[in-house]
């Protein structure tokens, strides 16, 4: 059993570093091998959602990121934010930057939307806190559960989850 779990782990950490094109460091005595230059692929005609409901600033401050990047390529994208991450597209309230992007959450989001990406906030999550759409950066929608729905079984939507 304790060798299945170890073979599980290397091969889930094989398709990891695979699926995000990582560079692979062999060991010091040999050269790095370097990863060929990639030219950015436009993104336009994909679709993908990307849930926000952390709280934590690192975590939330990568889906948030990842949605900028998305619609700055072209991606129709949707960002769903709910639960503890509410305030994080607040126009009122303190916020840490997150370091990647040397932005706080709520200037991420801000130029998410000038990018093009619509930011969606649960609309269970804004009732029980007693918030309203004046309460959120311009842009920001409350919506109910059956859009957020629509948005995630459109065909080809890919989906992220923070």
């Amino acid at each position: 059993m304790k060798y299945i779990l170890v073979l599980l782990l290397t091969l889930h950490s094989l398709v990891f570093a695979k699926a995000f094109d990582l560079i692979v460091t062999p060991s010091h005595e040999e050269e790095p091998v370097k990863k060929e230059q990639q030219v950015n692929k436009p993104l336009t005609g994909k679709k993908m959602v990307i849930l926000v409901s952390s709280g934590e600033l690192e975590k939330a401050g990568m889906g948030f990121a990842l949605g900028l990047s998305a619609a700055k390529k072209g991606a129709k994208t949707t960002i769903v934010i709910g639960a503890k991450a509410l305030s994080s597209a607040k126009l009122e309230g303190i916020q840490n930057k997150f370091i990647a992007k040397d932005m706080t959450h709520r200037k991420i989001l801000q130029e998410a939307i000038k990018a093009g990406a619509t930011l969606q906030i649960c609309g269970m999550c804004a009732k029980a806190l007693g918030l309203t759409e004046a309460d959120f950066i311009k842009g920001a929608k409350i919506i109910e559960s059956d859009k957020i729905f629509d948005k995630i079984y459109e065909e080809g939507t890919k989906v992220l989850s923070f």
